[in-house]
């Protein structure tokens, strides 16, 4: 069976790191994630540069045929000024993350969100429901709260992203917003973090493949965190992932030994030594 795996590292991973990365570099990541067979990659975010300063460059680094993160409209302009056809955005039901995030609660934002996405095609819009597996300021979330969020990502996009933003998530979760999503007629995805040990998203991942999940977000490296939200720990990374897939007998189109390059480039960028890459276990 083919599995989706979304590369979320150029962005997510890269607007994470302190030290300014040269424009090159980052396109040559991106470069080389798609010679590796790496397929979907959200590439760049269009937030304010006084925001995220690491992003500021987006413009220059975009290739052309990956998605933009855009936060609001003048994002959005930015983003189709420089050609980008697939966006992300983002929501909660953690309303203390978007007033951080956004200075808005989630119905300004949805209203927000439709001022400028009212006409843009719903297959190019991946919508993040941040925090959905818990939030370290609200705690869990009913079904309902989640079955609303769904249902406002329904208004913009034909994918829905769970995303474990501080590495709380558990099975049960994953199966309940696999329901969610597909009882609403959406492509449910999962975002996944984890605070040291891999083993936790990697369970939460089978998981979702028995849900019927078949998009899974990874960052080359393990690079990145949500800068909004203190202890989010880091990205499950996209070789576990993949070296995972692999073993369990999925399809993802990606080249390990092509990985293997890449991780060369991340090492550079990240200037430190590479972690040694778990085994990966059945």
């Amino acid at each position: 069976m083919k599995v989706t795996v979304y590369e979320v590292g150029p962005r997510d991973g890269l607007q994470y790191l302190t030290h300014t990365i040269d424009s090159r570099e980052k396109r040559s990541l991106i470069e080389s994630l798609y010679k590796a067979g790496v397929a979907n990659i959200e590439e760049v975010s269009f937030a304010h540069p006084k925001i995220i300063p690491q992003m500021a460059d987006a413009e220059q680094v975009f290739s052309g045929k990956g998605a933009g993160l855009v936060m609001n409209k003048r994002g959005f302009d930015r983003a189709m000024s420089a050609g980008v056809e697939k966006v992300n955005i983002v929501l909660s039901p953690c309303e203390t993350f978007n007033m951080r995030s956004f200075r808005m609660t989630r119905s300004e934002l949805i209203f927000h969100y439709h001022s400028f996405l009212n006409k843009f095609p719903k297959e190019n819009v991946r919508v993040y429901i941040s925090m959905a597996f818990g939030s370290p300021y609200s705690g869990l979330f009913d079904e309902e709260t989640l079955r609303n969020c769904v249902r406002d990502a329904k208004l913009f996009g034909n994918t829905v992203v769970f995303s474990d933003t501080v590495g709380v998530g558990d099975k049960s979760q994953v199966r309940q917003m696999a329901r969610l999503a597909l009882k609403e007629s959406m492509i449910p995805a999962l975002h996944l973090h984890h605070k040291g040990d891999e083993s936790r998203p990697i369970a939460l991942v089978r998981a979702g493949l028995l849900a019927g999940i078949k998009q899974f977000d990874s960052s080359i490296g393990g690079l990145g965190g949500c800068p909004m939200v203190e202890g989010s720990g880091a990205n499950l990374s996209t070789e576990t992932l993949v070296r995972h897939l692999d073993a369990w007998g999925f399809e993802s189109g990606i080249d390990e030994n092509k990985l293997d390059e890449t991780l060369r480039i991340v090492r550079r960028i990240k200037q430190e030594p590479m972690l040694a890459i778990p085994t990966p276990f059945a």
